[in-house]
């Protein structure tokens, strides 16, 4: 029986010491940022769709701990923590503006940008918030039902987030 206590006693030493050196090779703290924009070449007009639908942002400039899945538009959060998000949003080129896009956290709608009134063009928005992820959490940048953006090379809607801290 002591050889046993003696044995998981080396082993739970090792683990530990494991963890050490993992700690010591990231920071001690999980590392979490991305940001992307809608296009990666082209231009034109995103939407205008029968049901509202998260954007992709395909052009990936940075996505440290992989949270950001360009197929889907959709970050998902695999620390638990506060992270800070932010998109932007450039409306339609031509026509009557028709732009609404909103951030989400799973189902609930955080805050929006929109654009559907005047006669000018051109315009962009931009919003941000801080909240607390669980593990498994996703967040993602939802255009309307029937609304529109408009991108090209200039980059104009982004989406981007960073964990803070984790709690």
């Amino acid at each position: 029986m002591g050889e046993k206590v003696t044995l998981l006693e080396a082993k739970l030493q090792n683990a530990e010491n494991d963890v050490l050196e993992l700690r010591s090779l990231i920071g001690g703290t999980p590392k979490v940022a991305f940001s992307a924009t809608l296009r990666e070449s082209g231009s034109g007009n995103i939407g205008p769709f029968n049901t509202a639908t998260p954007l992709q942002y395909k052009k990936v400039f940075s996505n440290t701990g992989s949270g950001y899945n360009p197929s889907t538009g959709v970050f998902t959060a695999m620390v638990k923590g506060m992270y800070f998000f932010r998109f932007s949003m450039f409306n339609n080129i031509n026509g009557t503006p028709n732009s609404v896009v909103s951030l989400m956290k799973n189902t609930e709608q955080l805050t929006s940008i929109w654009d559907t009134t005047g006669s000018d063009n051109n315009d962009m928005g931009s919003n941000a918030v801080v909240i607390p992820l669980e593990v498994g959490d996703s967040v993602y940048v939802k255009l309307h039902a029937n609304r529109v953006v408009f991108d090209d090379i200039g980059h104009y809607n982004t989406f981007s987030g960073f964990l803070l801290f984790t709690a």
